[in-house]
């Protein structure tokens, strides 16, 4: 029998190696030569507060971490911007790679803040156990100019073909306010909404909690207008010192002016993901409110004031 030589017994054990190496993933390892680019995308149902859908430009913060089992701690998004342009979202830094028999949690905060202070001090950071820290939040402006607030978490666990892109489920962390007047003849010239808080810090946690540290007070309050507000405030259980207080007059006698406030409080408070509609008349100098409540995005068809 002929004796096959040591080195050529070594280089056939290492061809037949290769191939069985170029399929094997590890959790820092590459993904495999033909896997997908992750790709992301707001859910079909998700819509901004004063927009119908996401306008050009628009875009959302995402954070990412993949494993296997429980131990899903390796990083693969760090705050990195997802933009929309045309029908597409894209992100910079380059492409990540799905990695078959991973297990991915995403978290995503819209809109984009950054991880350290910006001009408003407002910063947002995602840890790897998925808790969600918003800070410095402000909900001083109203109407278009109003900041919604939202966050989404989506898990998958990737089998090597459900590449999908991942549909981040936005949720609304605040509550919307609406104050409409009919005021019966009388010319109102101010409205102001006082005695909640409109800056505050968001913490997800197994439940999500706000914390308020700035409350608009009669003296002073960004909450105001006339005929109408639109607002996105702090969820709130308490408003036992929410109010409205509304000045106005009659006839041609600007100076003339009236003043009349009303509470604001209903049972349960504001909650999160839903809109109350404070609809005010004003009869008689006095302020009377009724008050509707309807899903974000349901329109409230229940009274009509011209």
């Amino acid at each position: 029998m002929k004796r096959i030589p040591a080195t050529l017994l070594w280089a056939s054990s290492l061809l037949l190696l290769l191939p069985a190496a170029s399929c094997t993933d590890t959790l820092g390892g590459d993904p495999d030569t033909d896997a997908r680019a992750i790709t992301f995308t707001p859910a079909a149902e998700t819509r901004a507060a004063v927009e119908t859908d996401f306008p050009d430009g628009s875009s959302f913060s995402v954070w990412g971490w993949y494993g296997r089992d429980s131990q899903i701690t390796n990083n693969v998004f760090d705050s990195e911007t997802v933009t929309k342009s045309g029908e597409a979202w894209t992100y910079g830094g380059g492409n990540r790679y799905w990695i078959a028999g991973m297990t991915y949690n995403f978290y995503g905060v819209y809109p984009v803040y950054p991880q350290t202070s910006n001009d408003n001090g407002t910063t947002a950071t995602v840890d790897n156990n998925g808790k969600i820290n918003v800070t410095n939040f402000d909900c001083s402006k109203t109407g278009e100019e109003a900041v919604d607030l939202m966050t989404a978490t989506h898990t998958r666990t990737y089998d090597g073909t459900n590449a999908n892109a991942v549909n981040m489920p936005f949720q609304h962390e605040l509550a919307r306010v609406k104050v409409s007047v009919e005021s019966n003849g009388a010319t109102v010239d101010d409205l102001k909404v006082y005695g909640v808080g409109y800056q505050g810090n968001f913490n997800s946690g197994n439940t999500p909690k706000w914390t308020e540290i700035v409350t608009a007070t009669e003296e002073k309050t960004p909450l105001s207008g006339t005929t109408e507000l639109d607002m996105l405030l702090l969820p709130a259980t308490d408003l036992t010192n929410a109010k409205l207080k509304a000045t106005y007059h009659y006839g041609n006698d600007a100076s003339a002016t009236r003043t009349d406030e009303a509470s604001l409080a209903i049972a349960g408070g504001w909650i999160a993901g839903k809109q109350y509609h404070y609809k005010v008349s004003i009869v008689a100098g006095k302020l009377t409110i009724t008050v509707t409540v309807v899903d974000w995005n349901e329109e409230d068809t229940s009274v009509k004031w011209e």
